[in-house]
């Protein structure tokens, strides 16, 4: 018999039943079916014969042998007795006490040090104060459109990502992240739920959707309320920053949009497939306006849709060309001067809290476009003139007037002209434009009027 009984029944009958059920020929095979077994005793109702010899014996398999302590295995039932003999993988029943009793006082101890980590975490950001006159412009408004996304947790009490989705139509998590890197966030572990954070090897790892965000305290005695009342009222002097603030928004609006046409045309896009159309829209938003940039999303999410129904597509391959469809779309805009149409804001994507923040202090909404939004910024923050755009666009603009006066072409430039802002051309581009096309025009005249046009020198 290769299975050892410790028997804890003085029972005869139970103990004939217990080795009975055990028995084994030499070849390791069970003597009896437990089906036959189960009918010598009557069991309590729900109790199944593997249980009811459980309860008064214990089997050692004699041909497991524990890989540690080298005693043999203890096994519940025949499916675990094995026919020839292995060093078993599984440790015996008392070794795996002593190695779970270990696994707890670790991981008591890892906890312990978890705790200590987050204590000394939280007393260094606590003791910190901020002094938001120094605070930039961008954060600045970010924070007061925080406050309105969260009010009144913002002052009063802590908040999570969850609670600011009002912020932004997409990427809101983001803008509470260049906060966080600010300094202008604290973390509160104290106030996140149990397993927010946890270990990963030695580094502390966290759950972000949990994390539980307080509002940084300014100079000693001064109330959270008071510090926003302050930022309410700032005069607003970066013009990058802020313009830049707003790029990250509009990218976020148009980001949205795209995201939901795609979702309802099926379409799905991979990470770096995202970021790529990203950098695209950003660029082209210094021209065009966000409900402009709508109807692009639109025009070309549909015209994959399209071609993902030809015969050599797929939805996959059609989704893969969304990117370049964009950046190809936007060159043909510019290349042919084609004025781009404008989408109404969809009812069930609102503009969020930075938004209505733009268009309150600079009066920028999604239809302003990226040229009128500079020149807007430019004028809150007092910076219209500060990089001599005005004077850079005094040479070229006279050459160019003087140039149409001489050929009679006044009229036709300044039509040209008009076509090219609405097209969402800044003034720089307009000019040069129109200034290398009323070249290419004179020299084409010259040529005409030349006796030696057309006869090689």
């Amino acid at each position: 018999m290769t299975i050892r009984l410790q028997l804890l029944t003085e029972d005869p009958t139970e103990i004939e039943l217990i080795q009975r059920y055990w028995a084994m020929d030499e070849s390791g095979q069970f003597l009896e079916k437990v089906s036959a077994l189960s009918e010598v005793l009557q069991l309590p109702q729900g109790v199944t014969l593997a249980a009811f010899i459980r309860q008064r014996c214990t089997a050692f398999d004699e041909k497991q042998i524990c890989p540690q302590c080298e005693e043999q295995v203890e096994i519940r039932n025949r499916s675990q007795a094995w026919r020839s003999a292995l060093r078993s993988t599984s440790l015996c029943t008392l070794c795996q006490q002593e190695r779970a009793a270990l696994a707890r006082e670790a991981e008591k101890k890892k906890a312990a040090e978890l705790e200590a980590v987050l204590a000394e975490y939280r007393h260094n950001q606590v003791c910190r104060v901020v002094d938001y006159s120094a605070v930039a412009d961008a954060h600045v408004l970010l924070l007061l459109a925080l406050d309105k996304a969260v009010m009144p947790r913002l002052t009063d009490a802590w908040f999570t990502l969850a609670d600011c989705r009002g912020l932004a139509p997409r990427y809101f998590d983001n803008f509470v992240e260049t906060l966080k890197s600010a300094g202008l966030l604290l973390q509160d572990p104290s106030k996140a739920k149990p397993g927010t954070y946890y270990w990963n090897g030695d580094d502390v790892w966290q759950i972000s959707a949990q994390v539980a965000y307080l509002f940084m305290p300014g100079c000693a005695g001064v109330d959270a309320n008071e510090v926003i009342r302050s930022l309410s009222a700032r005069v607003y002097t970066d013009r990058e920053g802020v313009f830049n603030l707003w790029l990250d928004y509009a990218v976020a609006d148009v980001m949205c949009y795209l995201g939901d046409q795609c979702k309802w045309y099926g379409h799905e896009l991979g990470e770096q497939e995202w970021d790529e159309i990203k950098s695209t829209l950003r660029a082209a938003l210094h021209t065009y306006s966000v409900s402009q940039l709508w109807f692009v999303a639109w025009k070309v999410v549909k015209d994959a849709a399209s071609l993902a129904s030809h015969q050599y597509y797929n939805r996959v391959k059609a989704a893969a060309t969304i990117p370049g469809k964009i950046r190809r779309y936007l060159e043909r805009v510019k290349r042919e001067s084609i004025e781009l149409r404008s989408w109404s804001r969809p009812e069930q994507q609102p503009g969020g809290t930075l938004g209505m923040l733009f268009d309150e202090v600079f009066g920028i909404d999604e239809d302003t476009s990226g040229v009128a939004a500079t020149l807007r910024i430019a004028r809150v923050t007092g910076q219209e003139s500060a990089d001599g755009v005005d004077t850079e666009l005094c040479a070229p603009i006279r050459e160019l007037m003087v140039d149409a006066l001489a050929q009679d072409a006044g009229a036709s430039v300044m039509l040209r002209f008009a076509e090219l802002i609405r097209a969402g051309y800044d003034v720089g581009c307009a000019v040069e434009e129109i200034g290398v096309s009323l070249q290419r025009e004179h020299v084409d005249d010259h040529s005409l009027q030349s006796p030696n046009a057309g006869q090689q020198s």
